[in-house]
């Protein structure tokens, strides 16, 4: 291979990876384990501030916020399933 063929391989190469920022700063491959276990701790983070809401005297008046909060976990679990979908086809996840 020529230098020019060996520098189009490297960049179509270096746009089909898609790179994902996470909470700390750190950027990691999309579907990446760093990536599935950011969002599996969100989800985690989430789930705890909804169950938070489940006591007190103000439970009753917070169920919408416990609804949209539940709508953000179902979303971000979709999100994770895409990404392992996307992290098993690429190599980077193990079945």
């Amino acid at each position: 291979m020529n230098s020019e063929s060996l520098l189009r391989q490297f960049i179509r190469e270096s746009l089909s990876k898609e790179l994902v920022e996470l909470a700390g700063g750190e950027i990691v491959e999309y579907g990446s384990e760093k990536h599935i276990n950011e969002l599996n701790r969100m989800i985690d983070e989430l789930r705890g501030l909804k169950n938070s809401m489940n006591s007190g005297p103000q439970r009753k008046e917070l169920r919408k916020e416990k609804s949209r909060l539940q709508a953000a976990i179902e979303s971000i679990r979709f999100l994770r399933a895409k990404a392992e979908r996307k992290g098993i086809a690429s190599g980077l996840l193990k079945t």
